[in-house]
């Protein structure tokens, strides 16, 4: 699950920051909670006593009391490298903001789809697995995921075509579908999954891969197909 905290002291734009985190979220189809802090002092006790962790904190800089600068500094200090995305009506911080590596630096007001973009990149960036793991009887195979170009549905199983030795595995295509992350891997055929980083070529009945491998594209699946290599192109430029 990918955590947010929110942390903003004017009651009005803590909340709106927190209604369009989980709004975006929720249209990326990314299991998440979003929680608001009307202090950075609040949010820091909740850091250091580890009663809570996050993967982005989204910060506003100028607030009363500890600032959400003076919070990064303090994270970055002991070497905390959690996601920082600063979100402030003022650029005076703007130099200062970058020497404690965020992701971004959004001003107010937000636009959702500056935040979506933000969003997406500390996901992929930060929070995409690297591995997937799959059993074959009493062993357990931790595969990276970048090396499978693409998953055939076959005797009752899978197989995954990798860049190097194909593995075999007894499960469905759809659990399969269900391991791999949704942001790289897509259904172009009943029966198959492709790897959408191994795409070098969509066409309406072929996708052309790593390596000149060729596999068909389902008339069902084409469009769905089609959107979701156009929204893997541009999270990634």
């Amino acid at each position: 699950m990918y955590r947010v905290a929110v942390c903003d002291d004017e009651k009005t734009a803590l909340e709106e920051l927190c209604r369009i985190c989980g709004s975006t979220l929720t249209q990326m189809e990314v299991e998440h909670e979003v929680k608001p802090f009307s202090s950075a002092r609040d949010l820091a006790d909740a850091l250091t006593s580890g009663r809570e962790r996050f993967d982005l904190l989204c910060l506003d800089i100028c607030m009363e009391g500890k600032t959400g600068m003076a919070l990064a500094h303090e994270l970055r200090a002991r070497d905390d490298q959690t996601s920082i995305l600063f979100i402030s009506s003022s650029e005076d911080y703007l130099r200062e903001g970058y020497s404690v590596r965020p992701i971004q630096y959004l001003s107010k007001p937000l636009r959702a789809e500056e935040l979506e973009e933000a969003l997406r990149g500390d996901l992929r960036r930060n929070h995409s697995p690297k591995l997937v793991t799959f059993r074959r009887g009493n062993r357990t195979s931790a595969l990276p995921i970048a090396e499978i170009l693409y998953v055939e549905s076959r005797d009752h199983g899978i197989c995954l075509h990798m860049s190097g030795e194909d593995r075999s595995f007894s499960m469905s295509l759809t659990e399969a579908e269900q391991m791999l992350p949704r942001e790289q891997f897509c259904r172009c055929h009943n029966s198959f999954l492709v790897n959408m980083s191994a795409i070098q070529e969509f066409s309406r009945s072929w996708v052309t891969l790593t390596g000149d491998r060729t596999i068909p594209v389902g008339r069902r699946y084409y469009e769905q197909a089609q959107s979701r290599f156009i929204q893997y192109l541009n999270a990634n430029r």
